[in-house]
């Protein structure tokens, strides 16, 4: 037999250390998953069989994707012969290669945020390095110092405390950062374990067993795709690292269960680039001197509206419930500020827009500032409407391309504060004291409520101080509607609604920007003027409706690229079907939500598909896709073929992932 010392002299037992314990650091990492789904991840509606498959693909997957990097590395030590620095060099590499992928944007941000505008290209690359040599020095801290049996056991717990506590700080993002750092403890614990692993696969009989299952299981998590139910479950446990490598290098998008029938011809599903305009309604549902406002506020539900509990906390928004338009089913274009407020401008979604960098410092990031795309305050401005913006977020001054083309531009904030509510509506007013004869159209967006929820009251809790702040915010819009009741007779309008909403724990979710569930997407919007009829419209509208709406009012033609619809005939009472599909963007997922209600979520970065009927379902919990096929297929195949035509390719651009 041989001496573990005469192992230790052999020249492929440096290459079989290697391998056994980057195995190891699957191992370890694959048992932290487990863990953490039995504990962290509800159980799924469909029981116990998905929550079994969940762990089975879960752990086939990250030992099968670290068996492949091990088998890899392993090669590589045993058959290039360069210096042991060299070898590092090489390590780090590849570390560094990894870590961009993994998690680049979310670097790249902070060191915008470190620098200021200076030396930003310096300190991202001085960022990733610093994860990537610690990728690499984690496991060679675990070799260099599992001596002895205590040494090893005490990395090992360090490294499942680390598996641990990587699951505590911001459980519903930054997916990528906790993929790194459940990396980095892995890697420290099987690097600790390496050597007794490589003694045990040293051993005939015990390795030959161990390396067939490992091979097994390999195959079984590399080749074999989960099906859409389980992808969506392995997505759900925060720290999984192998589905998202999975996701970007093998997987495919869900197909469709089987053939489906070519909807109706639509023009909706065309370019219509060459179109003639929309000529706005005739007669005009208001003067031609209207004063018209559209005040946007941060973060607003419909539930926060819509509850008659919270009426006498925002009694502003009660009383245009009471006596306005009320949209009961109004959608948000995405659940971030920009890309929402940017289609509303534009009248065209993220995908169809350019995003670059534009800003300097902690102001940089993507924008349409390039995108040549008409908003519509430009095209009232070209037919003689006067316009004014007051701009509280540095992005939605006009050269960041959200919410370009305003004659007049008051901009109340510098870098990343976000302006007062006080601040924003007093120029505001004072702009409408000088409103004249003329047509005048004016926009805010109100930045209470919005987290850390501390511009309200100080005490209670998160969701307590959040309804604070949606209170300031009815206070000022209050003094707006008061203005405008007072001084233009019947020629003015308010509309009053929201960017997106805000979750409070549903789908696990704070906050927003995150998801396209309905507490992001379904959001509050109320219209108010002597000329409107007062009512509650149940049909599906969308803030993509809102361009073409305020063109309509003005009297200016909507353009054909604008994939919304005017409003004006139910603003005036009557009735109309809207014949525009309704979507939402975000994170490189997508959206289409039916008439009937049926939602369908595609998101092409984890490749899966959810399906909820929001009719009977309101709170997405019974995902359809493989349950009601007859009617989830035809809807996914129009989303996918919405975006085949009105995604923007131009110069081989792609729609890029917005954090």
């Amino acid at each position: 037999m041989t001496a573990p010392s005469d192992a230790a002299a052999s020249p492929t037992q440096p290459a079989l250390e290697l391998a056994a314990g980057l195995l190891s650091s699957a191992a370890l990492l694959a048992l932290a998953d487990a863990v953490a789904i039995t504990v962290t991840v509800p159980l799924p509606a469909a029981g116990v069989p998905l929550r079994l498959a969940h762990h089975v693909f879960d752990a086939a997957e990250t030992l099968g994707v670290d068996a492949v990097l091990a088998a890899l590395a392993g090669a590589f030590v045993r058959f290039v012969r360069v210096p042991r620095w060299a070898g590092v060099a090489v390590a780090i590499a590849t570390s560094l290669a990894l870590v961009h992928a993994a998690i680049g944007e979310d670097v790249l941000r902070m060191a915008l945020l470190t620098g200021g505008g200076h030396l930003e290209p310096v300190i991202d690359l001085a960022y990733l390095g610093f994860f990537a040599v610690g990728l690499v020095g984690a496991y060679a801290a675990g070799v260099r110092y599992s001596r002895t049996a205590r040494l090893e056991l005490l990395l090992v717990a360090a490294a499942a405390g680390a598996l641990v506590v990587d699951h505590v700080p911001y459980p519903d993002d930054y997916f990528g950062i906790h993929g790194v750092v459940a990396c980095g403890g892995a890697l420290l614990g099987g690097g600790a374990l390496a050597r007794r692993a490589a003694r045990l696969l040293a051993s005939a009989r015990r390795g030959e067993v161990v390396v067939g299952a490992i091979a097994l299981v390999s195959l079984v998590g590399v080749l074999l795709p989960p099906s859409n139910a389980v992808r969506v479950e392995l997505f759900r446990e925060r720290c999984a690292v192998a589905p998202w490598l999975l996701a970007a290098s093998l997987w495919r998008a869900p197909p469709l269960h089987g053939p489906v029938a070519p909807p109706p011809p639509s023009p909706w599903f065309r370019d219509r680039s060459s179109d003639p305009p929309v000529p706005a309604t005739e007669p005009r549902l208001l003067p031609a001197d209207a004063v018209v406002v559209l005040i946007t506020v941060d973060a607003v539900g419909a539930d926060v509206v819509d509850n008659p509990a919270d009426d006498s906390l925002l009694p502003t928004m009660a009383e245009l419930k009471r006596d306005g338009v009320v949209f009961a089913h109004a959608s948000a274009p995405g659940t971030q500020t920009a890309l929402s407020l940017s289609t509303v401008f534009s009248g065209r979604y993220f995908s169809e827009l350019a995003w670059t960098d534009h800003g300097v410092g902690g102001t940089r990031y993507l924008y349409p500032a390039e995108d040549a795309s008409p908003r519509f305050p430009q095209l009232l401005t070209q037919q003689g409407v006067a316009t004014a913006t007051t701009v509280g977020l540095t992005f939605l001054a006009g050269e960041f391309g959200v919410a370009r083309g305003f004659r007049e531009e008051t901009v109340k904030v510098e870098g990343r504060r976000h302006a007062r509510a006080t601040e924003l509506i007093d120029p505001l007013l004072d702009r409408l004291r000088h409103a004249g004869r003329g047509p005048l159209f004016l926009f805010t967006h109100l930045t209470e409520p919005h987290e850390p929820y501390d511009r309200g009251r100080a005490d209670g809790t998160p969701r307590d101080r959040y309804l604070s702040e949606v209170a300031v915010a009815d206070a000022q819009i209050r003094r707006v509607l008061r203005f405008l009741q007072s001084h233009f007779g019947k020629r003015w309008a308010l509309f009053v609604t929201s960017d997106h909403g805000e979750a409070f724990g549903e789908h696990g979710g704070t906050e927003h920007g995150k998801t396209l569930y309905e507490e992001l997407l379904h959001v509050p919007l109320l219209a108010r003027s002597p000329l409107f009829t007062p009512r509650v419209i149940d049909q599906r509208v969308g803030l993509v409706d809102l361009g073409p709406t305020l063109l309509d009012i003005f009297g200016v033609a909507t353009p054909a690229t604008y994939e919304g619809q005017s409003l004006v005939p139910l603003l005036a009472g009557g009735v109309t079907t809207l014949t525009r599909p309704l979507f939402a963007e975000g994170r490189l997922r997508r959206a289409l939500t039916t008439p009937d209600g049926l939602k369908v979520i595609e998101d092409t970065r984890r490749k899966l598909v959810e399906a909820y009927d929001l009719s009977v379902d309101p709170g997405e919990t019974r995902n359809l896709f493989d349950l009601d096929a007859p009617r989830v297929d035809p809807a996914l195949a129009a989303l996918r073929a919405f975006f085949s035509v009105h995604t923007r390719r131009e110069g081989g651009y792609q729609p890029p992932y917005k954090p």
